[in-house]
This record gives C-alpha cells, sequence and structure tokens, in this order.
C-alpha cells in the first residue's frame, strides 16, 4: 500500500513544502529512507516504530521504504517524525486519509508518541502557505508561533494517540486560543535614556543615527556611557510593524531561539556577541547552516563592544553585509541566503589605555595611538556613518544630579527621542513611497543626488570638508545621508549648512 503526508522542509530561514511518500508491503522486516536525509531525519525509523507501539497501534512486521520529495533538496531537523508515522498508518489503513489531503504536518516523536516542538515551524507555516495550502498540524508547543500567520488554518498535537483519534473521527485537534491570536501588547523597557548622565553630545548623536538607521561609533574614555547608551538604542527605535514581528519570528524559529512562553519577538532585537565570537557564529553557517548574529540583529542593532579586540577576519567580514544587507553562505549542501538589516553600533576606547587625549593620565606614544586605532581598516572606518567622541563625566555633575537639579539632557528621555525618531521615519516613509528604501541610510547614489541636493554655500562646505578630511566617495555619500537625517528630525525641507557641518563633524574621527 503506498500514501503520502505533506511537510516542509526548511532550508535557510525559507521553507519548501515536500511529499513524504510510504510504501508498505508484506516480506522480510526492512525500514529504509531515501530524499538526501541527514543523520536525524534517518534516525526518525527508530522513534517512529516505538510510537506508533506505545500509542496502541500494532504494526505487523512488513517492508517500509520512506522517500522525501524532491530528492535533491536537503532534509534537516526532526519535524518529519510524525509525517512518517502518519503516513505507515495510512498505508495500513489504520487512519483515513483524506482529513490529511492538502494538510502540511509537522512535529517530532517521543518513543512513547508524544509530539515535540521542533525549529522552523513559522517558516513552514508561510511555504504552506504560499504554496495554497490551507490548513497545517503542528506540534503544540509550536502552536502560538504558527498562529502568527493570517490566513491558514493551525492545529495543535500533542499526542499520536490523539490525531489517530482525530483522522478517525472520534476527536478534535487543538486550536489557538484568543490570547494566542491577538495584537501584541506594547512593548516595555526597563531602562531609559534618562539614566544616562550627561553625554547631551552623544545622545544627540544616537538620536540622529537612529532616525537614519545610521551605522555609529562611540569612542571615549572607560567608563564614560558608551556601552550603556548603545543597550538603550532599542528604547528609541520605531515598534515593529507586523510584517516585521513575523519576519523577526520566523529567524528566530529557525534559530531555535524562540520563547517557548512569548513566541513573537515584539522587541527589536540587541545583539552583543563577545570578541571571541566564531565566524561562522557572527555571519551564520555551520555544519547545519544557521542564522548567525548578524542576521539575528535583523531590522534592529549589532553591539560591538571594544571593537579593536575583535579579530579583524571577523570585523573586515562585516564589510560586505553592511553594503547588501544580506550574507549569502555557500555549502555543499546548498546555498543558504539570509537577510543582515541591522545597525552597526560599536565601541572603542581611542588608545590602549583609554584616557587619550588626557595628558594626565595617558602615556601612549602617537605611535601606539595610531597603531591602536589601526586594528580597524580604513573601509571598516568608512562604513560607520557618524563617529562620536564621549566625554568622561565630571564629578560635579554626578552630585548635581545626584541633587536631582535639571539639566540640558533632561529632553533626551527614551520617550521624547522615540518621538523625534517616528517623526523623522514618517518623513522618510513619504519620502521613499513605492520604493525599496525605508531609511535614508539605504539611499544609493541615484538616490542621494535626488534627495540630498545642496545650494551654493552648501556646496562651498562640502568641497572644503572632502579635501581636509580626505573623505571617500562613500564618505562623501555618508555625509549628505546623515544631513538629510539632521534636516528630517528638524522637520525641514532643505539640507541647510547647519545640517551640514554637524553632519561632516561626525566623519572627523575617522581613523584616528
Amino acid at each position: 500500500m503506498f500514501s503520502k503526508v505533506c511537510s516542509v522542509a526548511v532550508v535557510g530561514i525559507d521553507a519548501m513544502v515536500v511529499s513524504v511518500e510510504v510504501d508498505v508491503a508484506a516480506g522480510i522486516p526492512y525500514f529504509d529512507m531515501t530524499g538526501y536525509l541527514a543523520v536525524e531525519v534517518r534516525e526518525a525509523k527508530e522513534r517512529v516504530k516505538a510510537a506508533i507501539k506505545n500509542a496502541g497501534v500494532e504494526i505487523k512486521p512488513q517492508r517500509v521504504v520512506v522517500n522525501m520529495s524532491p530528492a535533491d533538496v536537503r532534509k534537516s531537523g526532526t519535524g518529519f517524525d510524525l509525517p512518517i508515522a502518519l503516513g505507515i498508518l495510512i498505508a495500513n489503513d489504520v487512519v483515513e486519509a483524506e482529513l490529511l489531503d492538502k494538510v502540511v504536518v509537522l512535529g517530532e516523536l517521543s518513543l512513547d508518541g508524544a509530539v515535540k516542538g521542533v525549529k522552523g515551524v513559522l517558516a513552514g507555516v508561510i511555504a504552506a502557505k504560499d504554496s495554497g495550502i490551507k490548513r497545517c498540524i503542528v506540534p503544540v508547543e509550536n502552536l502560538a508561533e504558527a498562529a502568527c500567520v493570517d490566513g491558514i488554518e493551525v492545529y495543535g498535537v500533542e499526542h499520536l494517540a490523539r490525531i489517530i483519534d482525530y483522522l478517525n473521527g472520534c476527536g478534535e485537534l487543538i486550536r489557538p486560543n484568543n490570547s494566542v491570536t491577538a495584537g501584541r501588547a506594547d512593548v516595555v523597557y526597563d531602562m531609559d535614556f534618562s539614566e544616562v548622565y550627561g553625554q547631551v553630545a552623544a545622545k544627540r548623536a544616537t538620536l540622529i543615527a537612529v532616525a537614519g538607521m545610521h551605522n555609529l561609533m562611540y569612542v571615549g574614555a572607560p567608563g564614560s556611557g558608551k556601552t550603556m547608551m548603545a543597550m538603550r538604542i532599542p528604547t528609541i527605535m520605531p515598534d515593529m510593524s507586523k510584517d516585521e514581528v513575523v519576519e523577526l519570528t520566523r529567524i528566530y524559529s529557525v534559530a531555535g531561539m524562540l520563547d517557548k512562553e512569548a513566541p513573537r519577538v515584539v522587541r527589536r532585537p540587541f545583539r552583543n556577541p563577545h570578541h571571541s565570537v566564531t565566524m561562522a557564529t557572527m555571519l551564520g553557517g555551520g555544519a547545519v547552516p544557521r542564522p548567525g548574529e548578524i542576521t539575528l540583529a535583523n531590522g534592529g542593532v549589532l553591539f560591538l563592544d571594544e571593537l579593536t579586540e575583535f579579530p579583524m577576519q571577523i570585523t573586515e567580514s562585516l564589510r560586505q553585509p553592511l553594503e547588501d544587507r544580506k550574507i549569502r553562505i555557500d555549502r555543499l549542501s546548498g546555498d543558504y541566503e539570509y537577510p543582515a538589516d541591522f545597525m552597526l553600533v560599536a565601541a572603542i576606547n581611542p588608545c590602549q589605555c583609554g584616557y587619550y587625549p588626557d595628558r594626565n593620565r595617558c602615556n601612549c606614544s602617537e605611535n601606539e595611538i595610531k597603531r591602536y586605532l589601526g586594528k580597524i581598516s580604513r573601509p571598516l572606518w568608512d562604513r560607520f556613518d557618524m563617529n562620536v567622541h564621549v566625554q568622561p563625566i565630571d564629578y560635579r555633575y554626578l552630585q548635581m544630579r545626584s541633587q536631582e537639579k535639571s539639566s540640558p539632557e533632561d529632553a533626551y528621555t527614551s520617550d521624547s527621542m522615540k518621538c523625534m525618531v517616528n517623526r523623522a521615519r514618517e518623513t522618510q516613509l513619504k519620502r521613499f513611497a513605492g520604493s525599496d528604501i525605508t531609511f535614508n541610510s539605504q539611499m544609493n547614489s541615484k538616490m542621494v543626488a535626488k534627495v540630498c541636493k545642496l545650494g551654493k554655500k552648501e556646496t562651498e562646505l562640502m568641497e572644503k570638508a572632502y579635501e581636509r578630511l580626505g573623505m571617500t566617495a562613500r564618505g562623501y555619500h555618508k555625509v549628505l545621508k546623515v544631513a538629510r537625517t539632521i534636516a528630517d528630525i528638524d522637520g525641514e525641507e532643505q539640507i541647510t549648512v547647519k545640517h551640514l557641518s554637524e553632519a561632516v563633524s561626525y566623519r572627523s574621527y575617522v581613523n584616528g
């Protein structure tokens, strides 16, 4: 007897519908599986046999052949256990096949028949919907995650015996409850920019960087607040749209990093890898390809603290993803493309000891300082739109703040900064409506020429800055993009000398 059950194979962060074909026949007991299968898929036969027996079904010894089509796509993961088991049961006339017609099934089986959660369910449900399938059966652990997708029915199952009863018309599967399908709650953070004392100029630079999704470098002495400010950047980023929530949840689902209690990722990601990170962890890949840090930061922030401590091979590998906003990984098992549309934020000390230019505390020579900053190549420096110097905090200022006296920084709370960011983003969305561009930082040279037109005074200022700072063409365009963002924050249509001067000031620290 022959049977066929639909399932999905995860490829990168996407998935495709595959057919799990089962043929059973009398003869010497035999169980074989074909179709370009990873080791964990081949191991399914032992789990499936034990699960069927412990679900209360006795299958006589027989020859079983399982094929997964198409055979040129690598199948990995443990989500094929349940469709294989159902295929065997259908082929043996234990259950009816009608209710599984054009239904995608996935789930891992325990030896006792329990259905366990698997990675990549959301990607699988999206692929099923795109293929015209109207129904999915997933592990109950993954039900809330699967319910993120509109336009397709999802059901949860916790045990093989439960789905056997359902297919024989003796029971029902679990549906998502109202709290799962309801809209997400407002995101609340337990940190705020008001907790950062002083640093008005650095906060202003951070606001501009977030408004246009510009890459930002903090340069300053230890303890001046660089990391503290970077950690609070998500608090001033716009809330994610529903499409962004689904996209990010899909990435974290494939990576196996979803919270079982709150499976939807509703906060902008903030990834802060240690400088001992490997290339595969940063970019993605590995023996079983999975998203790296740059993909996990998609739509949010990738923060590299103490950038000079990262191996040069790691930092230089970021150059192409920063331009392309995606990463392509080639493996023998196939080619994988992951999104990498993140805001790069980094922090460094101005020298090895960290206290330059304070010569009362810094004894580093000029050559030592150049050698230290030279760990970051000029091409990588050039990819930072903005570089801001973070000044040490004076003791008297800390005393004043401890007495709760007002200061200019009171205007820079997370709420007030987020309002300004949202206004600037709305301006950009209107400007780029109908194109693939969302932020000023994404503009190409043709769009920069159209949107960032300069008057006579602004052109003269830009020419002088270009020569004095030794800018590259990339640096020139980045200055114009930052100036455009500053004008958007100020609500002005044209870029003026004021906007351009501030944008130029953020390039002055490049390469020391």
